[in-house]
């Protein structure tokens, strides 16, 4: 292109004048083409720059996304291994579950059984206390009928002790009549009867002692009764087997009778 513009200046102007002036708009016109392209490269400079700034920012962007699917990527192979784990937990409880369902029926079979004993227990101690409520009524029957005998026992006692309190009298009166003045004999006491209704108890229940003496200064029961009179009854309740003495005394002297209560 050079060529041409000196070509057209020599041919156009032919003197050395015109010659210089072309020179000169060749170069004006190089530098108006330099500067263009300087310019030119100074925009592509700064398209560049803009270009790699942008680049740098998307480089910058892409790197935190990257870091940000490196911490879910290591989330995910985390939350992974969690999951093996409780996969291999859950298969290794799931081998376990026949052993434990077994223990489970054999504990469920075993309270069955015991269910079942206790309700057969349970059926037993029902059918005693029946028959142990059948027996305290009974018991209870018996102590009514006794305690009926005993006072008919007693009125009939009262009134043999009257007809033998007669009978004496007069048996005292046909004595002294017989004797000669100024003289009488003195006998000991006479113990008529001495008796228990109950000679074996259980522990816990009573007995009642009866008796009838006559001609008796004194009346005593050991143990643990003491003076009485000559005609009587005394309910007892004795913790062992006890053996108790009527003993009637006068100046004559003492008359003795035992009765034996067993307790079991």
């Amino acid at each position: 292109m050079k060529k041409v513009l000196l070509f057209t200046c020599v041919v156009t102007f032919g003197s050395a004048f015109g010659l210089t002036g072309c020179r000169n708009r060749a170069q004006q016109a190089e530098l108006d083409r330099l500067q263009a392209e300087m310019m030119g490269v100074k925009a592509a400079l700064e398209k560049a720059r803009s270009e790699q700034t942008d680049l740098k920012a998307r480089i910058e962007t892409l790197t935190l996304a990257r870091d940000v699917l490196a911490k879910q990527v290591n989330e995910l192979t985390a939350a992974g291994d969690q999951l093996q784990q409780q996969l291999a937990d859950a298969q290794t409880r799931t081998k376990e579950l026949p052993g434990q369902l077994s223990q489970m029926k054999s504990q469920r079979d075993a309270a069955q059984q015991q269910a079942a004993e206790l309700t057969a227990v349970r059926s037993l101690l029902r059918q005693e206390l029946d028959t142990m409520a059948k027996s305290r009524d009974a018991v209870a029957a018996e102590v009514q009928k006794a305690q009926g005998q005993n006072a008919e026992l007693t009125t009939q006692l009262q009134a043999q002790t009257e007809k033998v309190r007669e009978l004496q009298e007069q048996f005292t009166a046909a004595t002294a009549s017989a004797e000669p003045s100024g003289t009488q004999a003195i006998q000991n006491p006479a113990i008529y009867s001495f008796a228990t209704t109950r000679p074996r108890i259980n522990a816990g229940q009573s007995s009642t002692l009866s008796w009838q003496i006559s001609n008796a200064d004194r009346i005593r029961i050991e143990p643990d009764i003491g003076t009485v009179g000559a005609l009587g009854s005394r309910t007892v309740t004795p913790l062992k087997t006890t053996t108790y003495t009527l003993i009637a005394t006068n100046k004559a002297g003492e008359s003795r009778v035992t009765r034996r209560i067993e307790v079991f």
